[in-house]
Parts: structure tokens; C-alpha cells; sequence
């Protein structure tokens, strides 16, 4: 999954907004929706993890030909350690443990939506069990259907929070998050098929 990660920030932003309480960056959200993929890349850099093009072909890249190797920044017992790490973070920084627990929460559900959606993943290591059902690589159609779903749903919840709350979301805003989460995953199709 891809845009799908970005729209989960969006949950808790528009939730931990209190009165009388100093408002949490959105960047906080936005890098715990995406921390285990900036660690993919991070460890891709390094050379510790894989995420190559079986044939690199910039303009005609399918997910079907795509290889990842993500041990240790997206297997399970991996994710758990980062899970905490990260809650421990956003809880230093802000003192707030719905905060924290917010964290947390941003990077299970990465893991839960890529198990449902992404990739192949292990419990730690491709000698241990699979997880997960890997559409990207056996029905990858599916998968961004099931992705600009989610997307489309995250951002009609969150115009609808902000504005119960009295904070609308202006038009341009409104459509600037469909255009980019729900466009941006439609955008990725002929990566489909």
C-alpha cells in the first residue's frame, strides 16, 4: 500500500485536536503512517533490505515484477519493535499517551493494511511464515481497488470529523486530498495490469 498509508494520518490529526490542549503537528502522524517504509528505504540504502524491479522498466514497472526483501522493517517481529519505539518517541515528545498510543496505533495499521493489500511479508525472516495476502504480486488490481477504498473513505471521514468539530475543511483542501490520495493510488493502475 501506498497513498493508503498517508490517509491514516489523517485519523488521528483530526481526533487528538482538544480544546485547551496545544494542537500535534500533523508531521507526527505523517511519519508514523510511513515509518516503516522511510526504514525500507533507509535500509534499502544500506543494502540490508531488497525492493528491486525483477526488469527494471521505468515506464512499464508492473507489481507482479517487483522483488522486496523488507526482514527487518515491515516482518512482524520487527514491527513490533517499532511500534514501541515509536510510541516511546511521539510520548517524549509531547507527554500525551493518547498521543503515544496514537503512534503506535499509525504503525500497526501500516502493517495491517500492507498484510491486507502490499507485499509478501514474514514473521522475521523468508524462512519463517508467511503473512499476510501479498496482492501486489498475485492480484495486484484488487489490492489498489481495495486501497483507493480505503483512501476515499479515510478522506470523506475526515471532512466530516473536522467539520462536526467546527474546524470545515475548505473546498480546495477537500479536493486537494481526494485528488491526491485517491488520484494518486488510481494514478498507480497501469503498474496493475
Amino acid at each position: 500500500m501506498f497513498m493508503g498509508h498517508y490517509a491514516t494520518a489523517l485519523i488521528p490529526y483530526a481526533v487528538t485536536h482538544k480544546k485547551g490542549q496545544k494542537p500535534v503537528p500533523f508531521w507526527l502522524f505523517l511519519l508514523g503512517a510511513q515509518l516503516l517504509d522511510l526504514l525500507m528505504v533507509t535500509f534499502v540504502a544500506l543494502g540490508v533490505e531488497e525492493f528491486l524491479p525483477a526488469m527494471y522498466s521505468p515506464m512499464g514497472m508492473k507489481f507482479y515484477e517487483m522483488q522486496t526483501d523488507m526482514t527487518y522493517s515491515h516482518d512482524l517481529l520487527p514491527v513490533a519493535i517499532w511500534t514501541v519505539a515509536f510510541a516511546t518517541f511521539a510520548w517524549l515528545l509531547f507527554r500525551r499517551l493518547d498521543v503515544a498510543l496514537w503512534a503506535a496505533l499509525l504503525v500497526v495499521i501500516h502493517e495491517a493494511f500492507d498484510l491486507l493489500v502490499g507485499f509478501k511479508h514474514f514473521v522475521f525472516g523468508q524462512g519463517s511464515a508467511e503473512v499476510g495476502l501479498g496482492l501486489y504480486s498475485s492480484a495486484p488490481l484488487i489490492g489498489l481497488v481495495i486501497e483507493t477504498l480505503i483512501c476515499a473513505c479515510i478522506v470523506w471521514w475526515f471532512v466530516r470529523v473536522r467539520a462536526k468539530n467546527g474546524r470545515p475543511v475548505s473546498r480546495g483542501l477537500k479536493a486537494g486530498l481526494y485528488i491526491i490520495l485517491v488520484g494518486g493510488t488510481l494514478a498507480t493502475l497501469p503498474m496493475a495490469i
